[in-house]
């Protein structure tokens, strides 16, 4: 077993219940249109920025960079950003504690050179591109809405906290972010980017895996696979297997599956709400999706997941 750091934190960056869940706190918040004017997360918070128009120049410690649109900037509580200047920036921003995510990950936990296995063996997120002070991720143009329109559902569910489920909707939409953002790290060929293998060396399959990943919750089918890689459906299914050891619509199930099992473990939103977001029009439909891939309903994954995590991870 694995004894938690504990985190005694007085976040400037929070949301606060309300009505519902009064006074419970969410270590997150979301700023639509950041001026960036105070970037002030030093021993406090991570900073997640989606800079969706124009460009920023930053100065971290000694190192100068500048991010252009569309791309995430990334940094740690560690941190100490200055903006240098910037060029018709738009520019929305999440700031959150770690344990957001979920309790047990801690700035002490995270960088300790046993987190890796803890995270592989759990399916948390490694949160490598804030470690790793690599700060810009950049965003391929086809999927920046979709980023945005995650962004719009969280910050709306942090805002107007409009059932019980707020917390944990807010924070399924931001693990489909990380999840994303983790995705496109290891696209760009670093360490620890997620804890998948799927790193493709031919652009046409990373197009068709970057559609597939910005809209698995959409109804795909190996027609509009092939129509944004340009390749017909036999050359397609041949190149994918060889990349991925999956035909196209064996990859759409699997990742939709990663994506559910996220939502399953780290949240208590309803189950059908999970179906809804991975793609399937019904909880039926995707109970028994779900248990010809892992063996287990939905309802026993998530027991099975939390109390795991709780028994190992202390």
């Amino acid at each position: 077993m694995v004894k938690l750091c504990l985190v005694i934190n007085k976040m400037k960056h929070i949301t606060v219940g309300r009505e519902f869940s009064k006074g419970k706190i969410a270590f997150c918040e979301c700023v639509k249109e950041e001026s960036l004017n105070n970037l002030s997360i030093l021993n406090d918070c991570f900073c997640l920025l989606i800079i969706s128009n124009g460009s920023a120049q930053f100065k971290v410690n000694d190192k100068q960079f500048t991010a252009t649109a569309p791309c995430f900037v990334c940094f740690s509580e560690e941190a100490e950003p200055i903006v240098i200047k910037q060029s018709n920036l738009t520019c929305s921003a999440v700031y959150f504690h770690p344990k957001f995510l979920n309790v047990n990950m801690c700035f002490g936990l995270l960088r300790s050179g046993r987190y890796s296995d803890i995270a592989q063996n759990h399916d948390m997120f490694l949160l490598r591109p804030f470690i790793d002070n690599k700060y810009v991720v950049n965003i391929p143009t086809s999927l920046i809405d979709k980023i945005l329109s995650i962004f719009d559902g969280m910050e709306s569910e942090l805002r107007i906290q409009r059932d019980w489920y707020w917390s944990c909707r807010s924070r399924s939409y931001f693990m489909e972010m990380i999840i994303a953002l983790e995705r496109l790290y290891s696209y760009m060929n670093y360490e620890g980017g997620d804890n998948s293998n799927t790193k493709p060396s031919n652009p046409k399959i990373k197009e068709a895996l970057l559609y597939i990943e910005g809209n698995y919750m959409e109804n795909i089918t190996l027609h509009n696979i092939s129509a944004v890689s340009g390749l017909n459906h036999t050359t397609l299914t041949q190149l994918f297997k060889t990349e991925t050891n999956k035909t196209p619509m064996e990859y759409v199930t699997s990742y939709r599956m990663k994506i559910a099992k996220k939502h399953l473990a780290f949240t208590e939103i309803p189950i059908k709400d999970v179906a809804g977001r991975c793609g399937y029009k019904t909880v039926q439909h995707f109970g028994r999706v779900f248990k010809a891939t892992t063996g287990m309903t939905p309802a026993l994954f998530r027991k099975t997941a939390i109390a795991k995590r709780k028994e190992e991870i202390k």
